[in-house]
């Protein structure tokens, strides 16, 4: 692979909660002159066997997934994304947990689904039967396109659109993941864990409070920090590098690319305003040099 291709190891398809196939992306990401690529779905790896599929002969494709999670800190659940790669997707842990959040998922979309034949009847049930319960999703939104898909009353769709603004839909904090839970099964899979974008919470302006998390979980084991990022400034891409130097942590790229249409204007492989465009990280030459990723063979 070229040494001037990019990499963005961060990206969701709509597998999740992105609007592009995983072909799609692949796509994208190698008109954007993307080399080495990671689809990272939200709980799931539904959209892997596609993005297999789809690697071109000249892009690296390394397996992704995207947890859910949380840490303690000052006896307050803090939610955190946890990044994980190169794993072994038919490990028994790991799928035991992908499992779990696909069952937690379903629960929480058959009670809105239950909600909402409460409040509306005569809903059009060919449509509503159609919708993927197992999706990570804004699944109140899902509802909203299925009934404008079947041309429901205007004056419904609008009636539930205010209601959701006011309500909107959550999979609740019980949803999360332990963070421990999440590190023991990426590494039992033989896979990565990486921090996702540390400047991102709502957290991220007490960096004594990013610190401290970051320390307790390299305490936990992490093995890395996404350290460029699309809404990372400079200034802290620099200060998060200097902490994975001191801590011998490996560093991460990811565009965290959902969608085109209402979104920053975020792009595969660029960023926002080509503000990543790195073609090298740490965790990249550790998966080459491991063999842990995949590519189409001539």
């Amino acid at each position: 692979m070229a040494a001037d291709r990019y990499i963005d190891l961060h990206i969701h398809s709509n597998n999740s909660d992105g609007t592009f196939t995983p072909k799609q992306l692949v796509d994208i990401a190698k008109k954007n002159n993307v080399g080495i690529l990671s689809i990272t779905d939200h709980d799931s790896i539904s959209g892997l066997e596609e993005f297999k599929c789809s690697i071109p002969y000249d892009v690296i494709g390394v397996k992704g997934i995207e947890f859910s999670s949380f840490i303690m800190d000052n006896n307050e659940k803090i939610k955190l994304h946890i990044l994980g790669y190169g794993f072994d997707e038919d490990n028994y842990l790991f799928q035991l947990l992908v499992n779990e959040m696909r069952e937690k998922r379903k629960v929480k979309h058959l009670e809105l689904l239950k909600k909402l034949r409460e409040k509306i009847k005569n809903l059009p049930e060919e449509n509503i039967q159609k919708l993927n319960i197992d999706r990570y999703c804004w699944f109140d939104r899902e509802v909203i396109n299925c009934l404008e898909q079947a041309e429901y009353s205007k004056e419904i769709i609008d009636e539930l659109r205010n209601h959701y603004k006011i309500n909107r839909f959550s999979y609740g904090s019980e949803y999360d993941l332990d963070v421990k839970r999440v590190i023991e099964a990426i590494h039992l899979a033989g896979g990565y864990v990486v921090f996702a974008h540390p400047m991102a919470y709502k957290f991220s302006n007490d960096k004594d409070m990013v610190l401290r998390i970051i320390n307790n979980l390299i305490y936990m084991g992490i093995d890395g920090v996404e350290i460029y990022q699309s809404d990372c400034l400079c200034d802290d891409s620099k200060w998060l590098n200097r902490i994975v130097s001191d801590n011998n942590l490996l560093y991460s790229v990811g565009s965290d690319f959902h969608r085109t249409i209402n979104s920053d204007g975020r792009q595969i492989g660029l960023g926002i305003n080509n503000n990543l465009c790195i073609t090298q990280t740490s965790l990249t030459n550790e998966i080459i040099k491991s063999k842990k990723y995949f590519r189409k063979v001539k």
